[in-house]
């Protein structure tokens, strides 16, 4: 997984303001292609593989874990809305 510069900086202000120590992705309920990814600044649970990627605390469920190696978290802005997004996620549906 790829944390680019641009989320980091927004991610080090959101933790900052929410007093996380770090993000977390998970498995949420599968559609067509099986589980689909959520991001949360919800603490690691037991099963979660934990890596420090671009300075950030990143905890990965392990359903998610293996998919993560090629996704890349963004932040980008287009007018007057902004938001992360996750590249590299198939999308086969």
């Amino acid at each position: 997984m790829i944390i680019t510069d641009t989320a980091k900086a927004v991610l080090e202000e959101v933790l900052k303001e929410n007093k996380a120590e770090g993000i977390r992705f998970y498995s949420e309920a599968g559609g067509c292609c099986g589980p689909q990814v959520g991001l949360s600044l919800d603490a690691p649970e037991a099963k979660d593989r934990i890596e420090v990627i671009n300075g950030i605390q990143v905890a990965l469920d392990e359903e998610v874990a293996p998919l993560a190696t090629d996704l890349t978290l963004d932040h980008q802005e287009a007018g007057d809305q902004a938001g992360f997004v996750l590249l590299g996620v198939s999308d086969c549906c």
